[in-house]
């Protein structure tokens, strides 16, 4: 009997707290937003400064297309999108993107995108509002540096090769 009791203790003390830890969350898919107004990209302007890490800030989303606002205090890990071309564009702040060349230790982020600490042989840009780039699937970009106000761009994810209806 005094067995049975100390197994269930045991089992109690291992039980009991699991059951209050709540299920990881599902992974959330882009939301569907088919406009953006002007006080929408203040708001995602601000909501973007405010965090303390890079986080993506919806602008407008449909399936695989989407706007989004980031904001770089620091150098962000490189990036290559296997099956995205990026359009970017510099509203703010002022720093140094490299394009091109090869990833530094490159590790998968995900299904469809790579990460690593740098890019080696890459073309360097200097920075500032305006600045527009393209980077096709599978191009490496890395955010070197960052001015002291810091970089916020906005980036437009379209699958590659996507092609629009012609009327």
């Amino acid at each position: 009997m005094r067995t049975k009791l100390l197994v269930a203790v045991a089992l109690s003390v291992v039980a009991f707290p699991a059951l209050g830890q709540t299920a990881p969350a599902p992974a959330v898919a882009s939301p569907t937003i088919l406009y953006a107004s002007p006080a929408d990209l203040v708001s995602a302007v601000a909501k973007a400064k405010s965090l303390p890490s890079m986080v993506p800030q919806f602008l407008v989303a449909f399936g695989g297309y989407s706007a989004r606002v980031e904001f770089r205090r620091v150098p962000t890990p490189a990036s290559l999108h296997e099956k995205d071309d990026e359009l970017l564009e510099v509203i703010e702040g002022s720093g140094t993107i490299v394009v091109g060349g090869t990833l530094k230790d490159s590790m998968r982020r995900d299904a469809s995108n790579l990460g690593g600490s740098g890019v080696e042989g890459g073309q360097s840009y200097e920075v500032t509002k305006g600045s527009f780039f393209l980077f096709p699937a599978g191009v490496p970009h890395y955010f070197a540096k960052q001015g002291p106000e810091g970089l916020t761009v906005i980036t437009v994810h379209v699958p590659h090769g996507a092609e629009f209806a012609k009327k």
